[in-house]
């Protein structure tokens, strides 16, 4: 049982290092695509396409390995602490963030705010996780 959680804690941490770099460089590259020369945009804007992508993996294996390492852990969420659900409910922001991402139109968002908000919420998810489970 430690060894299987140790492995999705492994690949816990590695996702989340994969979602919290991308949640620093996705809104810079944003930001200085309108400042861009015509001719680096499309640059640009691939670099923020592959961040989008990697930022989404990582948010899918965040969520799985998180779920599991707390049933393999816990057998389940019935116990947990208020700042488990604290940390449930900044997760719960991220992922609204990401649909809203996804489905907005280029240019409605801007990619300070979103930035800001995913990574204030990161930042909660950080510190509502050591409450939660130290």
């Amino acid at each position: 049982m430690d060894l299987t959680f140790n492995i999705l804690l492994i690949i816990h941490l590695a996702a989340f290092g994969l979602a919290i770099t991308t949640t620093i460089a996705a809104p810079l590259i944003g930001s200085r695509i309108a400042a861009a020369p015509p001719d680096a945009r499309p640059l640009l804007g691939g670099i923020g396409k592959r961040l989008s992508i990697n930022a989404r993996i990582a948010f899918g294996l965040l969520l799985i390995t998180g779920i599991a390492m707390v049933y393999v852990r816990y057998g389940g969420f019935e116990g947990q602490s208020i700042w488990f659900f604290i940390k449930m409910g900044l997760v719960v922001v991220v992922l609204i963030a990401m649909i809203i991402g996804i489905v907005a139109k280029p240019g409605t968002i801007s990619p300070q705010v979103m930035g800001w908000i995913t990574r204030l919420a990161m930042a909660g998810i950080v510190i509502s996780a050591v409450m939660a489970f130290n």
